[in-house]
């Protein structure tokens, strides 16, 4: 059994593999990606990085694991705001809705974890052990299939609109984590973004409510 090395670790003779995960996280969250290291990690667990190694053959397997647990939250977190979309009578206005929700969503978790949304398509070398999650992908997916049903998307562009509306939306949460647009166009800029996207998906596909 390991033993935590010091009072207020984040490893409570549980897992450890979990806990040293999280740590790891909280670790990124609050001082970036270059703050990551075994023995720093080791230190907030409160376990010896030998124990770590039981876990992890080596940083960027640890790495990897980080950039996955990110990518989960990120899912969750744009499926949360979706789900609090209020429904209305037209199908294709919840579609609209639905949409847009994943996008602002998107942009939201980049303004609230900068560091983290930094780290959340990071290449590692090595492959996470846990299993592989694309949840925000799926989500978009999802979306633009109801976009689809509800006549809202040409056909011609329906194979790539998943792969446009996400480098369009990432490329607008990559400037709001890096500080790089003012917080008071944030908003406008999202706004603009979201309006092209649906316009290039059909002519009558923008905002109708």
């Amino acid at each position: 059994m390991l033993t935590p090395l010091r009072k207020g670790s984040e490893y409570h003779h549980g897992d450890l593999g979990h806990a040293a995960i999280r740590a790891a996280r909280n670790l990124v969250d609050r001082e970036g990606w270059n703050a990551l290291g075994i023995r720093r990690v080791a230190e907030v667990a409160g376990v010896t990085p030998a124990a770590l190694y039981r876990h992890f053959e080596n940083l960027e397997q640890l790495r990897g694991e980080v950039s996955l647990q990110v990518r989960i939250e990120l899912g969750d977190f744009i499926r949360a705001r979706r789900e609090r979309v209020k429904t209305s009578r037209s199908k294709a206005t919840n579609a609209i809705l639905r949409f847009e929700a994943l996008g602002e969503g998107y942009v939201d978790f980049a303004r609230r974890h900068p560091r983290l949304f930094e780290v959340a398509f990071l290449h590692c070398d090595e492959k996470p052990i846990s299993e592989f999650s694309d949840l925000a992908w799926e989500l978009l997916q999802e979306s633009i299939q109801e976009l689809w049903e509800c006549g809202l998307l040409d056909k011609k562009v329906k194979d790539a609109a998943p792969m446009f509306a996400w480098s369009s939306v990432h490329g607008l949460a990559v400037l709001v984590a890096q500080r790089a647009l003012l917080q008071r166009d944030q908003d406008l800029v999202l706004r603009q973004i979201m309006d092209g996207v649906q316009r290039s998906f059909a002519p009558n596909s923008g905002r109708s409510r």
